[in-house]
């Protein structure tokens, strides 16, 4: 005597099918937009860095496993050489991700008016300019950290700008990092030849710091 088994009904098929779909478009997506951002931010890294060189953002594994453990990171070998690539949070991807798409206007408006880094995510994108260029000098072979700081505090200006930025809006994102977040890092990466005429002022002539 033959057996019969209950088929699937076509509703569930159709929903898996179409969760199947969905999943697939939702990857596809994440993708394009996650190598735009990081083709992106690779160029502005690789003008800084005087070298052609990567900048990484988590994918949805790695995001839900908890990638982030640093805002940013770049690795050097035993001879002191950097790595061709940074590795970014998070956090510092999408945040750049929305400077660079116009979805930062309210916070850019508020920073240029206050040079303190205010919006609902001021501080937050603030931060991410400021780690971009900070993984960037240190993809050029700087390693101290206190110098790869402000080399990056000097460069927001002009950071933030080619990520959509005004040259004003750029320069109070730097003001406000450089009075703010950078007076309470940790003091490796603090010095007090980082200011204006100090020895690791870059634009000594310019009495706008940094």
């Amino acid at each position: 005597m033959s057996r019969t088994h209950p088929s699937t009904p076509v509703w569930v098929k159709v929903l898996l099918i179409a969760a199947f779909a969905g999943s697939a478009i939702w990857w596809l997506a994440d993708r394009l937009d996650r190598t735009g951002n990081e083709k992106r931010l690779g160029a502005i890294a690789s003008e800084l860095a005087g070298r052609e060189v990567r900048v990484r953002c988590p994918g949805p594994f790695w995001r839900v496993l908890g990638y982030d453990s640093v805002e940013g990171k770049v690795r050097f070998d035993a001879d002191g050489r950097p790595a061709g690539e940074t590795r970014l949070s998070e956090t510092s991807c999408a945040e750049l991700d929305a400077l660079a798409e116009g979805r930062r206007a309210k916070e850019l408006a508020c920073i240029g008016r206050t040079a303190i880094p205010c919006g609902p995510r001021g501080a937050e994108v603030t931060i991410a300019v400021d780690v971009l260029a900070h993984e960037s000098f240190h993809l050029r072979g700087i390693m101290d950290e206190a110098e790869t700081e402000c080399r990056s505090l000097q460069a927001m200006t002009w950071t933030a700008q080619r990520l959509g930025a005004t040259p004003e809006q750029g320069r109070a994102m730097a003001t406000a990092q450089y009075t703010g977040a950078y007076q309470q890092m940790p003091d490796g990466y603090r010095s007090g030849a980082c200011a204006d005429g100090g020895a690791l002022d870059q634009r000594p002539d310019d009495p706008r710091f940094p």
